[in-house]
């Protein structure tokens, strides 16, 4: 099973979810406090699977682009260049996924509260903390990818294939 596939985010975001509800009650932490933590707890699972993608996304990039990063470097390019090309790609990366998640939690909290009796609220506070995370995580998860195609070396890079 691909690592990277939507079948295998959504089987591990489940998996977690059937993990967690129960042990939650097992530990007798009340029906809010224990699903409080579940989903906190499943939060973190989806923000650490999220970066894994961005993380390997980047490596892609930098493997497919190394020629260019060679020809960039070897007519005078600095490391801080290719280092901010590569941060700015992450960042617009996560800021996208960040922008469906949003939009699709709008949606989804639009339809729970036309379908059942229930009034929901989404603050513009929520929905800036979300695009923040969002961005800090795709930072954080394309360091590593950035810095090591800043450090390439030029010769080296022109002649992978």
């Amino acid at each position: 099973m691909d690592k990277n596939s939507l079948f295998f985010q959504a089987f591990v975001y489940l998996s977690a979810a059937v993990v967690m509800v129960p042990v939650a009650k097992r530990i007798g932490l009340g029906s809010v406090l224990g699903y409080l933590l579940a989903g906190i707890i499943i939060g973190g699972f989806a923000i650490l699977v999220g970066g894994f993608g961005i993380a390997n996304i980047m490596f892609v990039s930098v493997k497919e682009r190394t020629k260019e990063i060679g020809i960039r470097k070897a007519i005078g390019a600095k490391t801080t260049d290719i280092l901010s090309q590569f941060m700015i790609e992450a960042s617009v990366l996560s800021l996208t996924g960040g922008l469906i998640g949003i939009i699709l939690g709008i949606l989804s909290s639009f339809i729970v509260s036309k379908v059942s009796s229930w009034s929901t609220t989404i603050s513009w506070a929520s929905i800036i903390y979300a695009l923040g995370i969002s961005v800090a995580v795709g930072l954080f998860f394309g360091i590593y990818p950035a810095r090591r195609a800043s450090q390439l070396n030029p010769i080296t890079a022109l002649r992978f294939e």
